[in-house]
């Protein structure tokens, strides 16, 4: 294969960096330039491997192919953007070989007391080794290049031209704008990092005045040491990127200045607010890289500036159109041939063809193609070997573990190989789902002590992730047992995943240290999130996704179906009755109650049995029995549910429209099922009954089979939008197996037995 352009970037960054990322890949798509992605983890971050969510996007729109290093390829210019990111050298080699490397400078060199913000050296000399070709680098706007013309021969190789960031033009595009006649809405939208606001009160008040005739409009939160400072007059909304357009499109003025300490490498903000036709006001440094298309002043002068601005309408309109225009000229992808056919000759690389095609400026993409090219027609998402995940379940005492990872291996990509590695009893049922399971029993089953089973169970893991060469282990259980442990410290080249659910109870105890560990801690999203008061509430790391079900709602059988295989008469109300495994928890009485209740009314009862649940003590005359798993698939047939209130159950319940009553497993080792149950009572959502509550069977049927009350809270089921998190937290393990990693020291990225 061979790429035009490579891209070698960290795909989590949140700010300009991953906006210039973005609108290379756009601009690669729209000139149909044959592009790789090669997504490399730099600096270490607590959400490992989660890529920003815009950034995913546009890497699923562009054309560009995914890379994982391990393909052989060439390509004429690697761009390693963000010179932090290549400090270390990744544990794999990458065999991608490119004509020349251009390091792609988004971040200065020192901050404003002059203090280095990553070794340069190390970091031409990371490339250089990584890639076996010279290496540029590019500053992106000249306060970079003058840093780096600040340390004399120290200097490396420079590109002759600045590599500006792009912007996309038609995102920001905004009908033509007139001066404000009363109140002016003067702001920015910005990360709230202290460096990038004013860094004293007098110069906050000074470029955003507390005056009666101004509106200060701010997205993206405000830093907290500075919010004593700001005025009566201020506006503050969380920073969403789907409302920036409509965000600028209510502001007059864009005025942007920054902390005496920092060094604003570019300013993505500042292109956007002037591509929608902003007139921007700014410090005078940014002078030499926006020109005309902004006003300068110190920032002491900034209120007169725009009081003169507002006077004069035809003045504000020039300054309005002078912004639009100096974006398009010089930062909108449209220039994206003449900025490629400028780095081809600072590089002295003969342009391709497709660049020979579109010399005049404003002439568009006019691609050629080459033989050896990778096109965007051929291009596949990603190229190379699978990639084998081991998904280990611990024995719990439902199936929630291992459904969990169930809904997560279904929704791995296909070059993603799952297999289970388990001691779950409910593995038989992951294997008849068509997943390739290899069982271990647990130490209770097989009688032994935790501490030879732990020893076994450690050479087993090992033995299975060299006989598989797993490239990550995810792990679904509420403890990490040290069999587990002993392996992840010892192979540091695996990526270590922990899918730890929410709610536990005030009671349990949580060592913080064990989240280390692993490389990436998803939590499973939880309706009930509001009152978890648990120890893992607030435990930082954790990637978040929403509620993780094996299937998504509105997916199962229709109902006739449904019925055929619960066994039930479809045109009868249909009570089903499912209170899982009780392998730890004795609801004593209330089963019999619930059913004898149920026999003496005119419905449908079935009685769903647990595939973990011992044979049943009792049986009902009256009473329908079958094992159906999953039972959301039958979601259609059933009329009311009484079920548990663990994590599946429940959500499917809630998620799955399904009016419930929930019976909380109340033994002192379960995540907090009372509080789930309670919660969906109080927000009507379903009915809670205790297995102490004998007296209550009675009162919550009658509740429960009323038709008012399973219209309202079939009213309420209804409004509640939800995205399965199964399919979130399945592209969060993607990313992070398919990256490049280099976010640790080499000599703790790699195994040692």
């Amino acid at each position: 294969m061979h790429f035009d352009v490579v891209h070698a970037a960290d795909p989590r960054f949140l700010g300009g960096t991953s906006s210039a990322l973005r609108a290379e890949l756009k601009a690669a798509r729209q000139c149909e330039v044959s592009c790789g992605l090669l997504p490399f983890l730099g600096q270490r971050t607590r959400e490992l491997g989660v890529f920003d969510t815009r950034t995913a996007a546009t890497i699923e729109q562009s054309n560009a192919v995914w890379l994982t290093g391990s393909e052989e390829a060439t390509c004429d210019i690697l761009l390693a953007h963000h010179p932090a990111v290549f400090e270390r050298m990744p544990s794999s080699p990458v065999r991608i070989r490119p004509r020349r490397v251009v390091c792609v400078v988004h971040h200065p060199l020192f901050d404003g007391n002059r203090v280095p913000q990553y070794d340069l050296t190390v970091v031409g000399r990371v490339l250089d080794r990584l890639f076996g070709v010279p290496v540029a680098f590019a500053p992106v706007g000249p306060k970079v290049r003058s840093q780096f013309n600040s340390i004399g021969t120290e200097s490396p190789p420079l590109l002759r031209h600045d590599l500006y960031n792009m912007v996309d033009a038609a995102e920001w595009a905004l009908p033509e704008r007139s001066a404000p006649a009363g109140i002016a809405s003067l702001g920015r939208h910005t990360r709230g990092d202290p460096a990038k606001w004013p860094s004293s009160a007098d110069d906050l008040r000074a470029a955003y005045p507390d005056a009666p005739n101004f509106a200060i409009k701010v997205l993206g939160g405000v830093p907290e040491p500075i919010q004593p400072w700001i005025g009566s007059n201020w506006q503050i909304s969380p920073f969403a990127q789907s409302s920036v357009p409509d965000f600028l499109r209510r502001l007059d003025f864009y005025v942007y200045f920054h902390s005496r300490q920092w060094v604003e490498a570019f300013g993505v903000c500042i292109a956007e607010a002037m591509a929608s036709g902003l007139v921007t006001v700014l410090d005078p440094s940014f002078e030499s890289l926006f020109e005309d298309g902004a006003v300068y002043c110190n920032i002491v002068e900034t209120r007169s500036v725009i009081e003169r601005l507002i006077a004069s309408p035809s003045t504000y309109l020039q300054q309005s159109n002078a912004a639009k225009e100096l974006v398009r000229r010089k930062f909108a992808i449209d220039q994206y041939p003449q900025r490629m056919a400028r780095l081809y000759d600072d590089l002295e690389l003969r342009r391709p063809s497709w660049l020979e095609n579109s010399r005049t400026v404003g002439s568009g993409c006019s691609p050629g193609k080459t033989a050896e090219s990778v096109t965007p027609e051929s291009a596949p998402r990603r190229v190379g070997k699978k990639r084998r995940v081991l998904l280990v379940a611990t024995n719990g005492i439902g199936l929630g573990h291992i459904t969990r990872l169930m809904a997560i291996a279904e929704r791995l990509p296909d070059d993603m190989d799952p297999i289970f590695f388990t001691r779950s009893a409910g593995s038989a049922l992951a294997h008849a789902r068509g997943h390739a399971v290899d069982y271990t029993p647990s130490g209770l089953a097989i009688g032994v002590t935790d501490e030879s089973w732990n020893r076994a169970y450690a050479q087993e893991l090992v033995t299975a992730v060299e006989a598989f060469d797993a490239s990550a282990v995810v792990f679904d259980g509420n403890r990490p047992f040290p069999g587990l442990i002993a392996v992840a410290e010892c192979r540091r080249d695996l990526a270590w995943i922990w899918i730890r659910r929410a709610l536990w109870r005030l009671s349990h105890n949580f060592e913080p240290g064990v989240q280390d560990i692993f490389d990436m801690v998803i939590e499973p999203g939880e309706f009930a999130h509001d009152e978890d008061h648990g120890p893992t509430r607030d435990m930082p790391g954790a990637v978040a996704v929403p509620p993780v079900l094996l299937l998504d709602p509105g997916s199962g059988l229709p109902r006739r179906e449904a019925a055929a295989k619960l066994g039930v008469n479809p045109d009868r109300f249909t009570v089903a009755v499912q209170l899982g495994s009780q392998r730890n928890f004795d609801l004593e009485d209330l089963p019999s109650l619930i059913f004898a209740d149920l026999a003496r009314r005119n419905v449908q009862t079935v009685q769903v049995l647990n595939p973990l649940a011992p044979p049943p003590k009792q049986e009902w005359p009256s009473v329908l029995r079958t094992s159906v798993y999953p039972l959301a698939e039958c979601a259609s047939a059933i009329d009311l549910l009484v079920t548990t209130a663990g994590y599946n159950s429940f959500h499917e319940s809630i998620l799955g429209g399904i009016p419930s009553i929930f019976v909380p497993n109340q033994a002192p080792e379960m995540d907090d099922q009372q509080l789930r149950a309670v919660y969906a009572q109080t927000a009507g959502l379903g009915l809670c009954l205790r297995y102490s509550e004998s007296d209550r069977v009675t009162t919550t049927l009658d509740l429960a089979l009323s038709d008012a009350f399973r219209t309202e809270v079939r009213r309420r089921l209804g409004r509640l939008n939800f995205v399965n998190g199964a399919a979130m937290a399945a592209k969060a393990v993607e990313q992070l197996v398919f990256s490049i990693r280099a976010d640790r020291p080499l000599h703790a990225a790699i195994a040692r037995m």
